[in-house]
């Protein structure tokens, strides 16, 4: 923990008050929720105008980036299956050609070989994009999750001293 009080946490996010807070700033304070003391967190949290609605938007659009990433993505492996199928094609139709040597066959073969390789390793890149994608916003979830149990906890709290 590197933030220890209001002030410090407000400079690193560039604002001057946590009263007109924006969803792109909650999400700031959200992942910088590991790097500051519970009673800063708790602080800082009970300032927010209206925090349940920040917690739901910034989840909202977390989950829209999520998405968009992810057809994104799926987009463009689309592509570069496609790619690689019509290079397969184009290797399978060397291999029907007349008059080839062994050497020549065993070269092609090498080629569709390296291309099925490659192809795999793209299909493991969108995969880890995918895992990481989900973690992200797994992540941005639990701490605004936590936030907002702290907050509640806080209001509970302070709900009880008032009874």
């Amino acid at each position: 923990m590197n933030i220890d009080n209001e002030d410090a946490l407000k400079k690193k996010m560039g604002i001057d008050s946590w009263r007109n807070l924006s969803k792109d700033k909650f999400m700031m304070f959200v992942s910088e929720l590991p790097n500051m003391s519970e009673e800063v967190a708790l602080k800082v949290v009970e300032q927010f105008p209206d925090f349940k609605s920040l917690v739901m938007e910034s989840l909202t659009e977390v989950q829209s980036q999520a998405t968009s990433g992810l057809k994104a993505n799926w987009k463009s492996q689309k592509k570069v299956h496609k790619a690689f199928a019509d290079y397969r094609k184009t290797l399978n139709r060397e291999l029907d050609r007349e008059g080839l040597t062994s050497d020549d066959r065993l070269a092609i073969l090498a080629l569709l070989t390296e291309a099925i390789d490659r192809e795999a390793a793209k299909d493991s890149e969108h995969k880890m994009f995918v895992f990481k994608l989900v973690g992200a916003v797994g992540t941005v979830a639990m701490f605004s999750l936590a936030a907002a149990v702290a907050v509640l906890g806080v209001k509970t709290e302070i709900g009880g001293d008032n009874a």
